[in-house]
């Protein structure tokens, strides 16, 4: 088993939040449409700034550099009929602390509706999901309207995990989750 530098494991509270101003890391392969989701999302008119960062993988450069943001919510972009996307973020979990999981990353699976050239099953999927205690959500980036759709979600997810949304927390939202689960 490899160890991983901990200087570029991705931590949740490395760096202090901007004020009324949130960032977002879309985590994908190159040609997975993590540009379009981006636009998507930056797209949205809110009352809170975003920014979309993306990158093909992790680690990140170092926490020292004065570009590098704090990073509130992570997308792990998957497309269901190019394993190599698989195996990229399989890879990348490695450079992440597990207290993203506990409501601020989720797992996006993108031409779910294409059965015949899946090349990752959604039961994989699902497998990794459930052990990073992670949400998974389903879409697509074809249309605009799947594109605003999934966008939508995921700036949802976002204001929670930045505090964006009175009385609701990220801790809350897993252990509802969590409860409708053992159900």
């Amino acid at each position: 088993m490899t160890t991983v530098d901990e200087s570029l494991v991705l931590k949740p509270f490395d760096k202090l939040p901007l004020l009324h101003t949130a960032t977002i890391l879309l985590i994908g392969s190159e040609g997975v449409g993590k540009h379009d989701l981006a636009k998507s999302i930056v797209g949205i008119d809110t009352d809170v700034s975003y920014q979309v960062r993306t990158t093909v993988s992790l680690p990140l450069p170092s926490i020292k550099e004065p570009s590098r943001p704090r990073i509130d919510f992570v997308c792990f972009i998957i497309d269901l009929t190019n394993k190599e996307s698989f195996n990229n973020v399989e890879e990348s979990l490695k450079y992440i602390d597990g207290r993203y999981f506990l409501g601020r990353a989720c797992f996006v699976a993108l031409k779910v509706k294409n059965h015949m050239s899946r090349c990752v099953h959604l039961e994989i999927l699902t497998s990794l999901a459930d052990h990073c205690g992670a949400p998974i959500l389903y879409g697509g980036l074809e249309t605009d309207a799947e594109s605003m759709t999934l966008a939508r979600q995921i700036l949802t997810m976002t204001e929670i995990a930045a505090g964006f949304k009175k009385n609701i927390s990220p801790a809350l939202i897993e252990a509802t989750r969590v409860a409708y689960n053992l159900i």
